[in-house]
């Protein structure tokens, strides 16, 4: 028998029955607000301001620039455990337990925000919807989340019904086209008819 929360199964003993293999631990995932990759440009970004920075004076100080850059990249992520959440910066980590942790604010084009019982805000840097099966297997269960097959399996069906939205619009468009090509015809052909009464 076992025991499912979210995308975590944790197996039990059944009385009587034979015992089954202890639940592995759960790993903790770490989400990067930037690819390491992005050291690349950063690189090619200080190579670029060289021939400036190397002419003297303040100038040398634009060296700080891709420094920066390159430290937020390399610093700034977001730690999810069994115990929590960790928000790494540049310079500090806030960090916040499961059992401070209310809910989960989901934001379509950004990061997931983790909102605490005193309506602390937490920006899980990092951390995308797309991610919420990887936090709920790291969280050792503690958050209900689709696994990652299942938030594939309702990303393809939302876009299977927005394929479908879209067929309706144009049968709909293509039928209004057709109504008012009807409604038109007897008017362009009234001239026709009266002129041989006319005559």
């Amino acid at each position: 028998m076992s025991e499912e929360r979210g995308t975590t199964t944790v197996p039990t003993d059944e009385p009587g029955g034979a015992p089954t293999d202890e639940a592995a631990p759960a790993r903790p995932a770490t989400f990067r607000a930037v690819p390491t990759v992005s050291l690349i440009a950063i690189g090619f970004l200080a190579l670029c301001l060289s021939p400036i920075a190397f002419q003297g004076g303040a100038w040398f100080l634009l060296f700080g620039i891709p420094v920066a850059a390159a430290a937020w990249v390399v610093r700034s992520r977001t730690r999810v455990d069994t115990d929590g959440v960790h928000v790494r910066g540049v310079v500090r980590t806030r960090s916040m337990a499961w059992s401070e942790v209310a809910t989960l604010r989901l934001v379509q084009r950004g990061w997931v925000h983790a909102v605490g019982s005193d309506d602390t805000d937490l920006e899980l840097r990092g951390v995308r919807i797309r991610d919420l099966g990887r936090v709920g297997e790291a969280s050792g269960g503690r958050v209900s989340a689709p696994s990652p097959a299942e938030a594939e399996a309702a990303a393809e069906h939302a876009r299977e019904l927005e394929a479908a939205r879209m067929r309706i619009a144009r049968l709909r468009e293509r039928q209004d086209l057709e109504d008012e090509t009807t409604d038109q015809a007897p008017d362009d052909q009234a001239p026709e008819d009266a002129g041989p009464d006319s005559r």
